[in-house]
């Protein structure tokens, strides 16, 4: 600057911003990142103008201090914990991102509350709250406050929360006219799909789709799965057989599974092209986006093409309500129907607990008990045809 060339005792400050006024007056600013603060009082140059930038760059750290630590014994510091836990850290890396942004809206929105202010009806009435926005979306939020404050109410020496908060706490209930969020795919529907992505040049589409419904893999395995996962074992008779081995990206525990046939003649039917098991239309790995977008171009052709089952949307559009997570889920019911075990539906699927293995049971189970009231519903139709025939005939003679 000319000014700062006439000065010996000039002062370079940082963060410091020069704004020219119409009267050729220069106001000064503090400038760092987003935060602006000014007109700042001291003369430009100065050992004044440091000091007073040096105060307020101070100020600001502190502030961040208090931020980035929240006060012990708040909501905000047990998130805090949370965050930092063996429990978080070992979550899959997708469960860590939906749960972080349930830690920021938390943090923001009740941090400053005190632990010992938190009660059964202080969680049902946030619980409320949150309902609004959708059932799935409030017992999520509610699961993880309930992960946090984990620790804090097992602990018998801490009493800051006395007794157990979320005890008769129900989660918010799934509405009667929520459309199903991941229906079962129909055999037919499967075949469809394979079939029209085949004839429509996209092996690797057809490799997804049969990896999720005779796999049960899902999304997020299907684009990662390598090619080097599919190997040839042996049965206990010492036969050979195709098996899939491989990490799993969701719980990163090793996988060692009996490869379906319906799964080997698809991928025997399909080229090799990437390092993957499926692959986009040049032959590299998918993205999960592009996944999605590929799936649902051809699933609401098939729908409009009445291949598949179809929906209609606000703008009155036909649409399939078919989705990957619903292969995966198909799989799940094809096993409670085949009387699989818990535990083997959990190995199939990559579950940790039971209880994806009940709801598939259930759903297998009201299948089986809505055909057989069919069945007998055909019977007595049957029947009273056999009986009209026989009036008849008998009447006629």
């Amino acid at each position: 600057m000319d000014e700062a060339a006439a000065r010996p005792d000039w002062i370079e400050v940082k963060h410091v911003q020069r704004v020219k006024r119409a009267k050729g007056n220069t106001d000064l600013y503090f400038r760092k990142g987003d935060y602006r603060e000014g007109p700042l009082s001291s003369p430009d140059g100065t050992q004044a103008l440091k000091d007073e930038v040096d105060a307020i760059l101070k100020r600001l750290e502190a502030t961040s201090r208090a931020v980035a630590k929240p006060k012990t014994g708040t909501l905000a510091g047990a998130l805090n914990d949370y965050n930092r836990s063996a429990d978080f850290i070992t979550l899959a890396r997708s469960t860590q991102n939906g749960y972080q942004d349930y830690i920021d809206e938390l943090t923001d929105d009740c941090g400053d509350v005190l632990l010992a202010d938190i009660t059964r009806s202080w969680i049902m009435e946030l619980r409320d709250a949150w309902a609004v926005r959708g059932y799935r979306a409030a017992n999520m939020r509610l699961q993880l406050l309930k992960n946090a404050l984990a620790p804090i109410i097992a602990d018998d020496t801490d009493n800051r929360i006395k007794g157990d908060p979320f005890r008769s706490v129900e989660n918010v209930r799934r509405p009667h006219d929520t459309p199903e969020g991941h229906p079962i795919w129909e055999d037919f529907e499967v075949e469809a799909a394979i079939s029209a992505a085949i004839t429509r040049k996209h092996p690797g589409l057809a490799r997804a789709i049969a990896l999720g419904r005779y796999g049960g893999f899902r999304k997020g395995t299907i684009i990662t799965v390598p090619m080097r996962a599919r190997v040839v074992g042996y049965n206990e008779d010492g036969l050979p057989e195709r098996r899939i081995n491989w990490i799993t990206e969701k719980r990163k525990v090793l996988a060692d599974r009996r490869e379906d046939e319906r799964l080997t003649a698809v991928l025997d039917a399909t080229p090799n092209r990437a390092y993957t098991l499926a692959y986009n239309a040049d032959g590299m790995a998918w993205t999960s986006r592009a996944l999605g977008h590929a799936f649902d171009r051809l699933m609401n052709s098939l729908a409009r093409a009445g291949k598949v089952r179809a929906d209609m949307d606000q703008d009155g559009e036909l649409f399939c309500p078919l989705t990957i997570h619903g292969l995966k889920h198909s799989r799940g019911v094809e096993l409670a129907q085949s009387n699989a075990s818990d535990a083997g539906i959990m190995a199939q699927l990559d579950h940790a607990t039971t209880r994806a293995a009940a709801i598939y049971r259930r759903q297998a189970q009201r299948r089986v008990m809505s055909d057989h009231a069919q069945d007998q519903v055909d019977n007595v139709r049957e029947l009273r045809k056999a009986r009209e025939t026989a009036r008849r005939n008998a009447s006629e003679t």
